[in-house]
């Protein structure tokens, strides 16, 4: 058994202690699929992800549950779901608001939450520790103190996951251990993003739209990444770790929309050197009553733990906003209730799972940097995911 745990014990390990080299580079932010199962909790139970979710979180879910996902789609809008503006939002979709009342809805939206959205759609297959999919991300946010000054951001992201995952047990105790390979070819906007003002001035007066989004540019190229990760449960309680986006320097190059538009192609290579940080995350997770008609799933995530050891010392109250917490209760095996805390902020969400059917819904708060100060940004989620 020693035998059979030192090579993807000595590949985990690899991949944990990796450290990036320095050279001269643009950072990217991560850009990791939603889900409204994970998203009605707090962001959490990643670490815990089985079958299908384990091809974009933790790949040690891959060990154990197989699932052949034709379709998963997730939408979200980034809005308040408040009577007030979900009315004011109606109004504009029935074509009930002139221009001026729609730029001071506008307006209001941006101020107060940021306005936008964004689509997440994958399909894959996981058998006997081995898991094979296809993702794709794009999340676009208008942010500002108001519409005047408004701009809008927009990264996509679309990979092809290949995964393995090894499950060994000593007695009670099960550790899983997986990793990933994910090649990707990311797209963002660049320039400081696009000003947004113009582009809803075109909508909503009927003017041609595409003259302004023309020049606009973006950057695109391809890359490589690998997850890691590890699960070690005994009985109801779990422990696990994993670490996502380990990888070298890629190369993206700068194009407009206009030219993509007239070469049919889009950026790749170029001499522009981009990174994405490596993200760690732990987590606990306790499962009551899993085979019951009447179970409950407790999880606790934190992304850079290291953080929190420093706290402990310094300033123990911050501890909690570091923190994804959420909790799952499934009822007669089909529908499940959820609630969560994502460093700070609270959401929840619903969903029921009928034969190969799986929809899920979720309202959620997750944090985001503004320049330097740490804000919320309110959405509403919906899924849906045809799986056996």
């Amino acid at each position: 058994m020693i035998l059979r745990c030192k090579r993807p014990v000595a590949i985990i390990l690899f991949v944990a202690i990796c450290v990036i080299p320095g050279f001269a580079q643009t950072s990217l932010s991560n850009l990791l699929p939603k889900d409204a199962r994970s998203m009605g909790m707090g962001g959490s139970s990643l670490v815990f992800a089985e079958g299908y979710g384990a091809l974009w979180g933790n790949p040690a879910g891959l060990a154990n549950k197989k699932s052949l996902t034709l379709i998963d789609s997730s939408t979200w809008v980034y809005v308040k779901p408040t009577p007030s503006n979900i009315q004011d939002i109606a109004a504009i979709l029935n074509k009930e608001k002139n221009h001026d009342e729609i730029a001071s809805i506008l307006d209001g939206l941006i101020a107060e939450n940021g306005f936008g959205g964004g689509e997440y759609l994958g399909f894959g297959w996981t058998e006997k520790g081995i898991g094979l999919g296809v993702t794709s991300i794009t999340d676009a946010v208008v942010g500002g103190s108001g519409l005047s000054d408004s701009a809008l951001g927009i990264r996509s992201q679309t990979n092809a996951v290949l995964g393995m995952a090894w499950p060994v047990r000593f007695g009670p105790v099960e550790l899983d251990i997986g990793a990933s390979t994910r090649g990707y070819y990311r797209m963002d906007t660049v320039s400081g993003d696009w000003s947004f003002d113009p582009l809803a001035e075109a909508v909503m007066t009927n003017s041609d739209i595409y003259t302004l989004i023309y020049p606009n540019k973006v950057v695109g190229g391809f890359g490589l990444s690998v997850d890691a990760g590890a699960t070690l449960s005994l009985g109801p309680l779990g422990l696990g770790f994993m670490v996502r986006d380990v990888a070298d320097r890629f190369v993206m190059s700068e194009s407009t929309i206009e030219g993509i538009a007239n070469s049919c192609m889009v950026p790749v290579g170029g001499s522009d050197y981009y990174s994405v940080s490596p993200v760690y995350t732990v987590g606990l997770s306790l499962r009551l009553h899993p085979d019951s008609r009447l179970s409950a799933s407790f999880f606790a995530e934190a992304d850079d733990p290291l953080s929190l050891i420093s706290l402990l010392s310094s300033d123990i109250g911050e501890i909690p906003s570091k923190l994804h917490i959420g909790t799952e209760i499934n009822l007669l095996k089909f529908l499940a209730l959820r609630a969560g805390y994502n460093q700070g902020y609270f959401s929840f969400g619903a969903g029921f799972d009928l034969l190969f059917l799986e929809v899920n819904a979720a309202v959620f708060t997750e944090p985001v940097s503004v320049g330097e100060v740490t804000v919320g940004r309110t959405g509403v989620m919906v899924q849906a995911a045809i799986r056996f």
